[in-house]
């Protein structure tokens, strides 16, 4: 990557979190979004803390209340209404506020997919921006190179050119200078000097392909998914879904990447590997299994948790692993950096968590002892 590149390079500028990770813009676009997942995730841990902390703080209640719900199970399990009253009456009694639990869920929940899914949309859009800035420039370079090359042969007066106020009166001047070379070198002549010209013109192409692409590691284009299925090259139709690009004709696409479609200088060989999916996989599946791990009461088996935490053990990852087979790979580094600091910040919350818990512990022993000593 270049330097003007490096320090210059293009975001959408009506978007809010291009905007945003524009900030974190360290010349490359991978390690860009990796910090700024790292910034984002800790900026977000205290929401991460509160969900654990009364998600903790509920499990522990059941569980010291739990022989008692048992008892109300049994002495009003035929009527619901009165079962669900007397239950809330127990957790009131007790200090502990289901609702207060349930809130702090549905934020948490809330605020989770909502940047997970505006931020998923905003980089398939920041990907299909990139890739169209890609395309331009090089189409600049073959136009660059093809009408210098081209126009000297020709002998193109460049003021007469510029002095024509549409494309189409410059088009007929050369129609009309293309002729005249026809009749002196001959038809062949001028389509083997044009064919020069444009092989040329491709070749430019290729080189400036290299300095520009956006790679990382073992991925060649980070703005496709990363599978092997997938072309670091984009054929036509697909430039035009990523991009919604259709003001460029196919013709006109082909005709600048040629050369890179057929593979000049190792370009168009697979996107990669499937890698990220499987670590995506693997670090999901990980997180969930520490986290209900530590999330488990001591005393307490993590099987004895209820059924939809094991089902988001493993349906979690598995839809993670679904985005990721979905969309460009530049999100599934941010979903596996962001899994990954998920799965770092899991210890220290629940260290904190319990610290907490054993001192709020700790001061109602130490005030029953008092209490059971003035009697």
């Amino acid at each position: 990557m270049d330097i003007i590149n490096l320090f210059c390079s293009a975001w959408p500028a009506d978007n809010f979190w291009a905007t945003l990770i524009k900030l974190f813009d360290v010349g490359s676009y991978a390690w860009t979004i990796i910090l700024f997942t790292l910034v984002l995730k800790l900026i977000l841990s205290p929401l991460d803390f509160l969900q654990r902390f009364y998600t903790n703080k509920t499990m522990r209640a059941q569980q010291k209340l739990q022989p008692q719900l048992m008892k109300l199970q049994r002495q009003y399990g035929q009527n619901q209404n009165l079962l669900y009253q007397k239950q809330n009456e127990l957790y009131k009694k007790s200090g502990f506020s289901m609702k207060g639990s349930c809130i702090v869920m549905l934020i948490y929940m809330a605020v989770t997919l909502t940047v997970f899914i505006t931020l998923y949309t905003s980089i398939q859009y920041i990907a299909g921006f990139k890739i169209k800035n890609q395309f331009e420039d090089l189409q600049a370079t073959y136009n660059s190179v093809y009408e210098v090359e081209y126009y000297d042969y020709l002998g193109v007066d460049y003021d007469t050119l510029n002095a024509f106020e549409t494309d189409n009166e410059k088009h007929n001047y050369i129609v009309v200078l293309e002729n005249q070379k026809i009749a002196i070198d001959g038809l062949e002549t001028v389509k083997q000097t044009k064919d020069e010209i444009i092989s040329l013109s491709q070749d430019e192409v290729v080189k400036r392909y290299l300095e520009i692409k956006d790679s990382w590691l073992w991925i060649k284009n980070i703005w496709i998914a990363d599978k092997a299925t997938a072309s670091e090259i984009l054929q036509y139709n697909s430039y035009v879904s990523l991009t919604g690009d259709k003001s460029i004709r196919e013709s006109d696409y082909n005709l600048v990447i040629q050369k890179l479609l057929d593979g000049e200088n190792g370009t168009n060989g697979v996107n990669g590997y499937y890698i990220l999916s499987i670590l995506v996989l693997v670090v999901s599946f990980l997180s969930q299994w520490i986290s209900r791990k530590m999330s488990t009461p001591k005393g307490q088996s993590p099987q004895s948790q209820p059924g939809m935490t094991k089902i988001m053990m493993f349906l979690l990852p598995v839809i993670m692993l679904i985005f990721t087979l979905n969309s460009s790979a530049i999100f599934s580094i941010y979903i596996l950096f962001n899994s990954i600091i998920s799965t770092l910040l899991i210890p220290v919350i629940t260290a904190i968590c319990n610290a907490i818990e054993s001192r709020r512990e700790k001061k109602e022993q130490e005030k029953t002892k008092v209490d059971y000593r003035r009697y």
